[in-house]
């Protein structure tokens, strides 16, 4: 039920902002005093960094994948845009447009196992130098991150 909802929430979260993203533009991470506004710790790996950008041009910015969908079942606020990382290069990428991989032996801040490219070949780089990983769209992230719930927490 909970993975319903969160989905459910997600869903109306990304569809408000379609069309709108242009507006919203990611921020850069300071590694330096940024932490992650879910599990607190320090964001030093920015290449695995994502970000929420409200409507109201508030950001709030995750050391992880798996924080932000987190962060995104118990949202208050309306969502403007979503935002990745490409794992190989650090180029920042809309959440709906990004490629991902899964692999629970990756390494990534919390341990989720989510990577994001900004493209299929990008994944298929990664995937070749660093083991096998199963290819999911945001919505399918989403799905399988809000079946864990913050079980990394």
């Amino acid at each position: 039920m909970y993975r319903k909802w969160l989905v459910a929430i997600l869903a109306v979260s990304i569809l408000s902002g379609c069309g709108k993203n242009a507006a919203f533009e990611p921020v850069d991470i300071n590694t330096d005093i940024d932490v992650c506004d879910v599990c607190n710790m320090s964001i030093t790996a920015v290449n695995y960094a994502t970000e929420v950008i409200m409507k109201d041009g508030s950001v709030e910015k995750f050391d992880d994948i798996g924080c932000m969908v987190d962060f995104m079942g118990g949202a208050t606020k309306e969502t403007g845009a979503l935002f990745v990382r490409d794992a190989n290069t650090g180029e920042w990428i809309e959440a709906q447009k990004a490629s991902y991989l899964l692999n629970d032996d990756y390494w990534t801040p919390m341990m989720y196992g989510v990577i994001s490219f900004k493209d299929d070949a990008s994944a298929e780089l990664f995937s070749t130098d660093n083991g096998e990983g199963s290819k999911l769209t945001f919505d399918e992230v989403v799905e399988h991150l809000g079946e864990k719930g913050s079980s990394k927490h």
